[in-house]
């Protein structure tokens, strides 16, 4: 199911009676702004957005490379789709040339694939200029049920902090904290106007820059307003 179509569905549920109750969700990107408004878990800067990854809806706290972001929308560069794209741009120092010859023959033809605006080539040399353009802060994963919720939210591991958001009553509270605690994933709850933090995320910490990294932010990048 789309994001859009998510906004707008109704669940249905059918009672002992037989009568039919038509019950509205609420929408992922209200319980979310709901539970982080009180709460200091992303910078004052960062804005949400519902976005699909992995195979699943989350709301995401993101902050543009204000830089990078002008420079590909006054060159009119796309996405950065491409692992094989991605994976020369992170072997090329950023906005310094080096000789063309240097790279192998396999570079070379990734080169002549590379999107407009991602290298720059001349005179022998080739220099990059795309960088990231976005950071993510934190992936929320709202949801009813605290283990979908938590399975969802450990897709995002490698790439950013996670936490999940209850909307409603938390069933086995002691279980869901523990596999919070042990994952190192935030735990809240939302009731109304309630919110409660039972365990904080684990701050994200960077080990090494990857391809797919770079793919997860380009994936979101281009869903963001």
């Amino acid at each position: 199911m789309g994001v859009q179509a998510h906004r707008q569905r109704e669940r249905q549920f059918e009672t002992r009676a037989g009568w039919s109750m038509a019950v509205v969700a609420r929408e992922p990107m209200d319980v979310v702004a709901g539970a982080v408004a009180p709460c200091d878990l992303v910078p004052r800067e960062a804005k949400l957005a519902l976005v699909e990854a992995f195979g699943t809806e989350a709301v995401v706290a993101y902050r543009y490379d204000v830089r990078e972001r002008e420079r590909r929308a006054a060159g009119g560069m796309p996405p950065l789709t491409r692992p094989d794209v991605l994976n020369l741009l992170m072997a090329l120092p950023l906005d310094a040339p080096v000789p063309a010859s240097s790279l192998s023959e396999r570079e070379r033809r990734v080169l002549r694939v590379s999107p407009k605006g991602a290298v720059v080539r001349g005179n022998g040399l080739v220099t990059r200029r795309a960088s990231q353009p976005v950071h993510i802060d934190m992936a929320f994963v709202p949801g009813r049920s605290w283990e979908s919720a938590m399975e969802k939210a450990e897709r995002f591991t490698p790439f950013c902090s996670r936490t999940v958001v209850v909307d409603g009553v938390l069933r086995r509270k002691v279980d869901a904290v523990m596999r919070a605690d042990f994952y190192g994933i935030g735990l809240l709850t939302v009731q109304g106007d309630r919110v409660e933090v039972l365990v904080p995320p684990r701050p994200f910490v960077r080990r090494r820059h990857t391809v797919s990294g770079w793919k997860f932010l380009e994936d979101v990048h281009r869903q963001l307003p």
